[in-house]
């Protein structure tokens, strides 16, 4: 009866070391597995900076874009007015020479 009594209380002790060895080992994998959620926790706080980074990079790009837009449309009109100016300007020779032309018949008259 003693050594059913010993036997079975071994066979308890070892059930406990095992399952104390376990439980060490459940505590160990909780905590790695809280180190890597704090790993992955950090790294996707870095994605989102960057996210974050890359969406403002992206607005500051498109408002240079529209304002070299706006300048080129400038450029443009400006380079139009320049044209027509130098049409009217050429207009305004061609009668100028067209009236020394004839000033020149007049006085031309004068001095015969």
């Amino acid at each position: 009866m003693i050594e059913k009594l010993q036997t079975g209380s071994r066979k308890a002790v070892q059930v406990m070391e095992q399952s104390q060895e376990q439980a060490q080992a459940v505590v160990g994998h909780s905590t790695e597995s809280g180190t890597a959620l704090e790993t992955i926790a950090q790294a996707v706080d870095r994605i989102n900076d960057m996210s974050t980074q890359i969406a403002s990079a992206a607005e500051e790009q498109t408002a240079v874009s529209d304002e070299i837009n706006r300048n080129v449309v400038q450029i443009n009109d400006m380079a139009n007015e320049t044209a027509s100016g130098a049409e009217q300007t050429a207009l305004a020779s061609q009668d100028l020479a067209r009236m020394a032309a004839e000033l020149q018949s007049v006085v031309g008259q004068f001095n015969t």
